[in-house]
């Protein structure tokens, strides 16, 4: 029997007539159109002891949850009227029975900033929910002070169909504005915040003196925190999922009797596992076709150094795929082409060769700086991105045995690509044998060509802010289509806390990887509502102790009167050429698709 699949669907029980004893809720409304995002009179409520926690989403109305008292409304009034806005605020209490679940729910989460806890540190800024781990924080490791550069912070939120989303933000010191490129958005604009005595980050007063935090991150610079890290414990639980299971299991807690969270579970699911083995039969396959195609490695740089390193890529080159690439200085027709260049950085004022143009000849540019040290993995990721342009050169798909699949019919496979504001649309049509062709399409209702269809789904999704990342269409026109959601999937995160609290650190062998991780790894695919869903994990088999992002469902939806035929598809993604060793979380034509679009001015 399969292990359920959970999910970050939140199954909420609460209990109104103890909220209702124990706290008063209120709406605060303005004047004016809206709330501006950061804007102080949101966080003004906290001047009051008797203040749980504040909800604001966009809008011109907030809530506030207050410890239930006779005097509150005055004690409100009294804050809002002491404040330069206080004329454009009115409030009011609210009937709790008339409020949506997700804001009962939000707000009690957000309450939890006042908790104490040894490592989890937990904050109620402008209405939303922050979370960090004391070992998130970036310090100043060369000065004695110890002084706080940036605060990594993990945002929990409830959306109305109450599904609980994660996301990372980073708040970093004035100290290092410089660092910093502000735009439209000056650095005065942004809501200053420092550290409290709990060591949580507190809107900055008037009569607070030391350094402010804003949330912005430094320029091309990326904090990133692990989605689940197995090593240990410790490591675990300052891991996104780590620190989900702690704000969980204190909520249940701290909130016995009147509310309680989990997340639902889905039973009925069908699997595509991806084996080591097809890995090792795709290797030997790229090994066969690179003895029939020369490689030649094409220094653009021309000193030791990159000499050096040329030779470094051809040694590499010849030790995972047995090819002997040669080193020289122009571009081979003949041949799959690395180029080695300078980073971008190095070109401002001079000509960078990754502009030219090389009609006709499959070229794959490196630079010399982030190349150099990489590992078998980026090795890799060339040869296939050389492939797959030697692939769209000649018309034919030869880096996945399309033949395989036994498909009897054409498929379509479309996307829309944003080009200075204008949406363009690309279509890849692979027939039967793996051969394929390029179009590009326009909506044109005088002149309606067989995509037109396909291009008024991209049209609406965009006036309707949708999240379509791609369509599909069979031989007989019927189409499929792509929809992003909100939804992703967990581990059994409270399971996995307790082995490791336990000392057991083995949890990726076939068992006990099946009964946790699950709803992490490789291709799933089930029913709900009539609509099909599925989800793109990690390899399971011989995977690492750590995995590093969450993984989305997405949803294929029926347009029409068309059928389900999304299902036979599945195997477009059991492929590890598209993501560095990972799997493709959209079919791999997809991957055809962009990199044809990049050869279109």
């Amino acid at each position: 029997m399969n292990s359920p699949i959970r999910t970050n669907q939140v199954i909420f029980k609460v209990n109104i007539s103890a909220f209702n004893d124990k706290y008063d809720v209120f709406r605060v409304k303005t004047d004016d159109k809206y709330f501006k995002h950061g804007a102080y009179i949101i966080d003004a409520p906290f001047l009051n002891n008797s203040v749980r926690s504040v909800l604001f989403e966009r809008g011109n109305t907030f809530l506030v949850l207050m410890d239930r008292n006779d005097g509150n409304f005055d004690a409100l009034k009294r804050t809002f009227d002491s404040h330069e806005e206080g004329d454009k605020i009115t409030f009011s209490k609210e009937d709790v029975s008339l409020l949506k679940e997700s804001e009962i729910l939000q707000l009690l989460l957000n309450s939890m900033s006042s908790q104490k806890s040894e490592f989890l540190k937990c904050n109620n800024l402008t209405g939303h929910f922050y979370c960090f781990h004391n070992e998130w924080l970036r310090h100043d490791k060369k000065s004695e002070k110890n002084i706080i550069w940036q605060v990594p912070c993990l945002e929990l939120r409830i959306t109305q169909d109450m599904k609980l989303c994660m996301s990372m933000h980073t708040f970093t010191s004035e100290l290092l504005r410089k660092k910093i490129t502000f735009g439209a958005r000056k650095f005065e604009e942004y809501p200053k915040y420092v550290f409290s005595r709990k060591s949580t980050l507190r809107r900055k007063l008037k009569e607070d003196d030391e350094p402010a935090f804003i949330m912005r991150q430094l320029d091309g610079k990326k904090i990133d925190i692990p989605f689940i890290d197995l090593q240990d414990i410790r490591k675990y639980r300052k891991s996104k999922v780590g620190m989900l299971a702690t704000v969980i299991s204190n909520f249940n807690m701290e909130f016995a009797g009147l509310a309680s969270i989990e997340f639902d579970t889905i039973k009925e699911y069908t699997a595509l596992d991806y084996s080591r083995r097809a890995q090792k039969e795709n290797l030997k396959a790229i090994q066969e076709m690179l003895s029939v195609q020369s490689i030649k490695i094409v220094d653009q740089i021309g000193d030791e150094y990159s000499d050096r390193f040329c030779h470094e890529v051809a040694e590499k080159l010849l030790e995972k795929y047995s090819v002997k690439a040669t080193v020289g200085k122009r571009v081979s027709k003949g041949a799959l082409n690395i180029c080695v260049i300078h980073n971008a950085a190095y070109y401002e004022d001079i000509e960078d060769p990754y502009k030219e143009k090389h009609e006709g000849v499959a070229v794959q540019h490196i630079t010399f700086e982030d190349f150099s040290g990489k590992s078998e993995f980026a090795i890799s990721t060339i040869v296939h991105e050389l492939l797959i342009k030697k692939d769209i050169l000649s018309g034919q798909i030869t880096l996945f045995d399309w033949n395989a699949l036994g498909y009897q019919e054409e498929f379509c496979f479309g996307c829309a690509k944003c080009d200075n504001g204008v949406n363009r649309y690309f279509f890849m049509n692979i027939k039967p044998d793996g051969s394929f062709t390029f179009t590009e399409s326009k909506l044109d209702f005088f002149n309606m060509d067989q995509y037109h269809e396909c291009v008024e789904i991209f049209e609406n999704a965009k006036a309707k802010s949708e999240d379509i990342q791609g369509v599909l269409k069979n031989s007989n026109g019927k189409i499929n289509i792509i929809k992003g959601t909100d939804w992703i999937t967990l581990p059994e995160l409270f399971a996995i806390d307790a082995e490791l609290l336990e000392g057991n650190n083995k949890l990726r062998g076939r068992s006990k990887r099946d009964e946790l991780l699950t709803s992490c790894l490789d291709i799933k695919c089930f029913e709900q509502s009539g609509d099909t869903y599925y989800f793109v994990g990690e390899i399971g088999e011989g995977m690492r102790n750590s995995i590093s992002h969450s993984t989305n469902i997405r949803r294929i939806v029926k347009y029409k009167d068309a059928p389900d035929f999304f299902e036979q598809l599945l195997p477009l993604m059991s492929v590890s050429f598209v993501k560095n060793g990972q799997l493709t979380v959209i079919p791999f034509p997809y991957k055809y698709l962009r990199e044809y679009i990049k050869t279109v001015k």
